[in-house]
């Protein structure tokens, strides 16, 4: 039988990417890298010939990412190592290697070529959205590309063979059922694209009339969309349970708004397709919301593409409109006081007004958490350590010091040292030294001897520096007093420098008297500062401002 597959094309390139990553399903606010901001960090492609299904040149390259890190999640699932992208190239670098090899082997000969991959991310949605993110002009042939989607192929086979039925539509998956072998291991661009070869020839093995026939020609899409002057995108990823006042409040992130959303019914109406349409205006608003191609709406990239007003009409019978209220809300998603909006859980302000989060969630401590263990002080990461670790696992932040007792170290810590408060250098300074014998830092105001922050109700901690202790640092404008831990920050810090807290924005005026005040206390004048003081102080114990000439109790209460 002669072959009926890829008529007219003379090449495929199968093309796989590994991009930056990263999960976190305790507390996605410690998530680092999310769908909209990865960047691919293994280009990798194959060169097939059609006539013979055979690999005639394979090439894969790291790539360095510019904006996001390499998440230990990311190197578990990939095994791919900072040394191996600390010296790699560009991304368009890694673009224009592809680029050479098409125009010096395929083009320049008079052949043609046709892109597959598995799924729609690799070409359709990342490649796009980085390189547009990052102001790479793409060939041609890359942002508007010709090209052939395993799982759609897939999905044709299998109307030729109904009894065979995948649980998902993952490499592994169709390797396992149909015998085939996986090359290399899971989540390897090379690995990945010689697999997709195997599939790709154990398909176009049965000669069947419609499978690796018809690739998918958006470039083609795009000028008919052009040409008609179309009001109609399609959409692609969408989450299960979106809602239309999510979609709208998505949209209008572009500053467009749609007219009309329609819904794509699964032909058994189980399930949503996670697909639909939107409809504008004007031309000119479809076509801006090409630019959306890739961003994601609660944790799905949604790709955008062009459609039409005849494809509308032959898929009236499977359209529905979009649900106006979600029927539950998962763990801890909220819905916005100001404008009823459904937030996910990761959200702290409103999608769509901007509110804040009436309750913000809190990172809870792990069951697992043992004596000695810590939580990452940064408050995007907040991952859980273990007591013998001394930066963050994840993020490499310094573990603060003082929240169990004296550092670990052969050096014998003796009444009156301290700790460096510097979270970069936390040295173990003598009692006899004022600052920091390896950075230069003060000695941090009111803390004790082994860093903890000190238990101030109106007067310095009553552990003992000796006479040599080292004078507090002096309390300039701008400084600030963490609500928190109530340590001492400069003006300059945006996060305390012992709980990583956020600084808060300070109120103007005087604060009102705390409830446990007793007649006689007073409050510190010092607006960035308003520190309880008892009566018998003469200047505040945290910043050293004179007291106030009216008392709290006295008839004029406080000034």
């Amino acid at each position: 039988m002669s072959n009926v597959h890829c008529p007219n094309i003379d090449y495929l390139v199968v093309i796989d990417f590994e991009a930056t990553c990263d999960e976190n399903l305790s507390n996605p606010q410690a998530i680092q890298v999310t769908k909209e901001t990865a960047e691919i960090i293994e280009f990798a492609w194959v060169i097939v010939d059609t006539n013979t299904l055979e690999v005639v040149y394979q090439h894969s390259q790291y790539v360095k990412p510019e904006n996001t890190p390499l998440t230990p999640f990311c190197t578990t699932l990939t095994k791919i190592t900072w040394d191996k992208l600390e010296n790699a190239g560009t991304l368009q670098n890694a673009i224009s290697t592809l680029d050479n090899y098409i125009q010096s082997f395929i083009v320049s000969n008079n052949k043609s070529f046709c892109f597959c991959t598995h799924g729609a991310w690799d070409l359709r949605i990342q490649l796009p959205r980085e390189a547009r993110d990052k102001h790479i002009e793409l060939p041609p042939y890359l942002a508007y590309c010709r090209m052939f989607d395993l799982k759609q192929e897939y999905q044709r086979w299998q109307v030729h063979h109904p009894d065979v039925i995948l649980k998902c539509q993952s490499l592994n998956e169709m390797c396992a059922a149909f015998e085939l072998q996986v090359v290399g291991q899971p989540h390897s661009g090379l690995g990945d694209s010689l697999t997709i070869v195997n599939i790709i020839r154990y398909f176009c093995s049965f000669g069947h009339q419609d499978v690796f026939v018809n690739p998918i020609d958006t470039h083609a899409d795009l000028n008919q969309f052009k040409k008609e002057q179309s009001k109609v995108i399609h959409l692609a990823g969408l989450p299960y349970d979106v809602t239309q006042p999510e979609l709208e409040a998505w949209f209008s992130g572009q500053g467009v708004r749609p007219t009309t959303l329609w819904m794509i019914k699964t032909p058994d109406h189980q399930k949503p397709s996670g697909s639909g349409f939107g409809i504008f205006t004007t031309h000119e608003d479809a076509m801006a919301c090409l630019d959306m191609n890739g961003r994601t709406l609660g944790d799905r990239a949604i790709e955008v593409s062009p459609s039409s007003e005849r494809v509308i009409e032959a898929a009236g019978a499977i359209l529905a409109s979009f649900p106006m209220t979600k029927t539950r809300l998962r763990p801890g998603d909220w819905v916005c006081t100001v404008c009823q909006f459904h937030n996910f859980a990761s959200r702290r302000t409103c999608f769509k007004c901007n509110g804040n989060n009436p309750n913000p969630m809190v990172p809870q401590t792990p069951p697992n958490f043992t004596l000695g263990d810590w939580m990452c002080p940064n408050p995007q990461c907040n991952f859980h350590n273990y007591a013998s670790r001394t930066h963050c696992l994840r993020c490499a932040t310094y573990k603060p010091q003082g929240i169990f007792g004296p550092p670990q170290t052969s050096i014998p810590f003796r009444p009156g040292d301290w700790i460096c408060p510097n979270p970069n250098c936390s040295f173990q300074n003598f009692a006899s030294r004022t600052i920091c014998m390896r950075c230069g830092s003060q000695n941090h105001m009111g803390y004790d001897s082994y860093g903890n922050p000190a238990n101030d109700q109106g007067y310095i901690s009553n552990i003992s520096h000796g006479p040599s202790s080292p004078a507090p640092a002096p309390f300039r404008a701008g400084d600030w007093i963490c609500p928190t831990c109530n340590s001492h920050n400069f003006a300059s810090r945006f996060q305390c420098i012992r709980c990583g807290l956020s600084k808060p924005v300070q109120l103007q005026g005087n604060p009102p008297p705390t409830a446990n005040m007793k007649p006689g206390d007073w409050l510190c004048r010092n607006e960035i500062c308003g520190y309880h003081n008892f009566a018998k102080r003469t200047h505040c114990a945290k910043c050293g401002t004179p007291s106030n000439t009216t008392a709290v109790g006295s008839e004029n209460g406080f000034q």
